[in-house]
């Protein structure tokens, strides 16, 4: 598993901030990471607004991070041996101030609290989250409110064709950290392959006779499916694949409920221009409906608009 060494929690003040916060403690203690705890402040709090006739704006600002300061310390307080924690408050747009921080200091991974909202017909991920899933270069782990520390059931999404090297890397990204994940809390792995076929046509006629072209794309599909297996590592560890017919995002969604998964490992942002795969709108898709926690990657090269200065 690619080992994450310096790691950026974003931090809520409410009960799932703290499951949140022990989840990233828990990571960062077995990589033997850095981790940095941040809240961000994108305006004066409404508590300091009655101060505004007697000190400054700057004065009310600088008073607002020293005591969401003093609250970040004091959550991290309650968890013992963290000696390589680090909080940090920052004025300014919420996911633009994040995706600095990894700019600016190489950060490896982003944790945090869902805050959509919820429900049967809201979302899950809110703005910040789907701005830092569309943006932030790094892997980002977007953790369901109320999620314990263990994931039971852990699904990785994976787009097997194998068309270029981008998306051969892709992959192993996804599975390296849904392989290591599911084998620190003993837990069951799913990788599923979802494809689609628009074509009314079914039956392919050759000189051999009609052939069942879905039977064919189901058979090669299964075969990259094994080749992508059969680079990782997955010894002791119970699996099973999932080689599907239908729309992506729907075959996903449906997998993640009928099977209760816990967390979905997958790409957001891969081939464009190629229907039916893990390309943006197929991902976001996904997103604006997934009931559980998410950990998403981006494929190597890919440059954040965002600028670190």
């Amino acid at each position: 598993m690619k080992e994450f060494k310096n790691i950026l929690l974003v931090h809520d003040n409410t009960e799932s901030g703290q499951f949140t916060l022990s989840n990233a403690i828990d990571l960062a203690s077995r990589n033997q990471a850095q981790l940095t705890v941040i809240q961000v402040i994108d305006q004066i709090p409404h508590d300091y607004r009655m101060l505004i006739t007697s000190v400054t704006s700057e004065e009310i600002m600088n008073l607002a991070i020293k005591e969401q300061t003093l609250l970040l310390e004091k959550a991290v307080a309650h968890f013992p041996k963290t000696p390589n924690i680090k909080c940090k408050v920052i004025v300014g747009r919420e996911f633009i101030e994040i995706i600095k921080e990894v700019l600016q200091n190489k950060r490896d991974l982003v944790i945090k609290t869902a805050r959509g909202m919820g429900g049967t017909l809201g979302m899950l991920f809110g703005s910040t989250a789907m701005h830092l899933l569309r943006k932030c270069p790094c892997p980002v782990w977007l953790i369901k409110p109320g999620q314990g520390q263990q994931f039971h059931r852990i699904m990785a999404a994976v787009d097997v064709v194998p068309l270029d090297s981008s998306g051969t890397a892709l992959n192993t990204k996804i599975m390296e950290l849904a392989t290591a994940l599911a084998r620190v809390d003993n837990g069951k792995l799913h990788t599923v392959h979802a494809w689609d076929w628009t074509s009314p046509d079914t039956q392919l006629h050759t000189h051999e006779g009609p052939v069942n072209i879905l039977d064919r794309i189901k058979e090669m599909r299964t075969g990259w499916m094994e080749d992508l297996l059969g680079k990782c590592d997955l010894q002791h560890l119970a699996h099973q694949e999932f080689v599907v017919q239908g729309n992506t995002a729907e075959v996903i969604l449906e997998h993640a409920e009928q099977h209760q998964i816990d967390l979905v490992v997958m790409g957001t942002l891969c081939r464009t221009g190629i229907s039916g795969f893990f390309i943006g709108n197929t991902a976001e898709k996904i997103l604006h409906r997934m009931k559980c926690s998410v950990l998403a990657v981006k494929p190597d090269g890919f440059i954040s608009p965002v600028l670190p200065d």
